[in-house]
């Protein structure tokens, strides 16, 4: 006897590839069109010739690029802002990179090669891993009794128990399945019946999903942005908890509870008859999902903190996230080669992930090699001690702020670790603060200030067509936490 059959995750989050995301996943009733996708095209094959003839021109007239070795990162952004996929605008970089470096087929083949044992191919791995684990907690069932869990302890008799119950249940599955859209598609035909039947409206509702899903992907020991920054402060999970994950996710978290009930007073779209009377909620977990839920959480909680104990490194997570599919799996009462197909199937949608960061660390390594880092240090040296540690803090994050590359947060976190990493040990900055930075110019891109992809999933998963709310609270989240960032780097300073 198997488990239910878990909801489709719909795609869209950084994790599923800016390209992957229809109307049909997302839940929304917009259709998207050729035009505006071959304009897209159009502009970035003629971003792309521009930067390629000019890498041409640099690297004849020039013998080391300097500030303009920076063409190639700029060139990323670019592609990624105009709508291009993030893999296909990763190679275009990569191959104006090692026209300005000179480097010919045979060297740029053993870059890649090597890049395979790197750290970001490592954490690519991590995350795909990770998308394993997820699918055998969906397939399994474990994942939809860890929500209906959640939600019965906490109650269902008002509606603030019922938004407690909401927004706990998707902080813990989306921290747990490291997926905003994946975690929350399983959360959503669950709850929307409980929080229509008290009154809930669907904008508000979307407002939950966004802000507690947001601090889920702040603070899951395995999500890919947590374990990006690990890696790139070089701190243990506990660390990386007490200092950054843990006062950024409560600020969301807290900030999301009552945004949510200022949008519920402003707004006047109720759910309907239909969505209160779904029977999704009323379906008890069979025992096969109880005994996968109890696997799952019990493994990952168990590992977890012995990983916090013992002060593991971010590697530790591929022997946690292994553990932790095969013991849900069997538990499942699945067999070992379900199991394995189980993973396979859910590392396969984040495939593109994997080749994204295997291209990523040469890339990095052929711009290191143009000096643009250098240049950049060069010229920072002198004007950075009379800005101190603080100031450059915040300006980290505010780069977050305006300019975010959508769809690749992880990348995103490495790009900003490896441009201001000499930076940071010039400057003295603490681990700790670092991870800070780092974690609110990564996450600040699903939040605002323009409207993104992560918006419309969690209107979509909510039923929700109030783009203005969910600007609202993304904004509200955004100052709150820039207040917070401000208090957080005076005192780990």
């Amino acid at each position: 006897m198997t488990g239910p059959r878990p909801a489709r995750a719909p795609v869209g989050y950084y994790d599923e590839g800016p390209e992957a995301m229809t109307s049909e996943e997302s839940g929304t009733t917009h259709t998207t069109t050729e035009e505006p996708r071959a304009r897209r095209n159009t502009a970035g094959m003629v971003c792309f010739g521009v930067a390629l003839l000019a890498s041409v021109v640099l690297a004849i007239a020039t013998p080391k690029a300097g500030f303009w070795g920076l063409l190639p990162i700029i060139l990323y952004a670019v592609l990624a802002l105009v709508g291009v996929d993030v893999v296909l605008a990763t190679v275009g970089a990569l191959l104006v990179a090692a026209i300005l470096t000179r480097t010919g087929p045979i060297p740029l083949g053993a870059q890649l090669a090597t890049s395979m044992g790197s750290l970001v191919a490592v954490i690519g791995l991590i995350i795909i891993l990770g998308a394993g684990l997820g699918h055998v907690a969906q397939v399994t069932g474990a994942a939809q009794a860890l929500v209906r869990t959640v939600m019965r302890r906490v109650g269902l008799r008002t509606p603030t128990r019922v938004q407690l119950g909401l927004m706990l249940s998707s902080l813990v599955i989306v921290g747990a399945l490291g997926t905003l859209a994946g975690g929350n598609a399983i959360l959503a035909p669950i709850v929307i019946p409980i929080a229509a039947r008290v009154g809930w409206r669907p904008a508000a509702v979307a407002a939950m999903f966004h802000s507690a899903g947001a601090a889920g992907l702040m603070l899951g020991p395995f999500t890919p942005p947590v374990v990006t920054i690990m890696a790139a402060a070089k701190l243990s999970y506990g660390t990386y908890l007490l200092q950054a994950g843990l006062p950024v996710g409560l600020i969301t978290m807290v900030t999301g509870f009552f945004m949510a009930r200022w949008i519920q007073r402003r707004t006047e779209v109720e759910y309907t008859a239909e969505d209160a009377a779904s029977t999704e909620s009323d379906q008890e977990p069979d025992a096969h999902s109880r005994r996968a839920a109890a696997a799952f959480a019990g493994v990952l909680v168990a590992l977890a903190a012995y990983g916090v104990f013992a002060k593991a490194g971010y590697s530790y997570a591929l022997v946690v996230l292994v553990v932790t599919a095969a013991a849900t799996g069997l538990a499942g009462g699945r067999r070992p080669l379900e199991i394995a197909q189980a993973v396979y199937a859910g590392a396969s949608r984040l495939i593109w992930l994997f080749f994204l960061f295997w291209m990523l660390d040469p890339l990095l390594t052929l711009v290191e090699k143009t000096g643009a880092f250098e240049s950049i240090f060069g010229a920072l040296e002198p004007v950075m001690p009379k800005v101190g540690p603080y100031w450059f803090l915040l300006l980290v994050v505010l780069l977050g702020y305006v300019h975010a590359v959508p769809g690749a947060a992880v990348a995103q976190i490495v790009l900003i670790n490896k441009l201001f990493g000499p930076l940071v040990t010039a400057l003295g900055v603490p681990p700790g603060a670092w991870a800070v930075s780092l974690l609110g110019t990564a996450q600040i891109d699903q939040l605002g200030p323009y409207p993104t992809a992560d918006m419309m999933g969690q209107m979509g998963l909510a039923r929700s067509r109030d783009l203005r709310m969910m600007l609202f609270n993304g904004w509200a989240i955004m100052v709150v936490n820039t207040v917070g960032f401000l208090i957080l780097f005076a005192v780990l300073l």
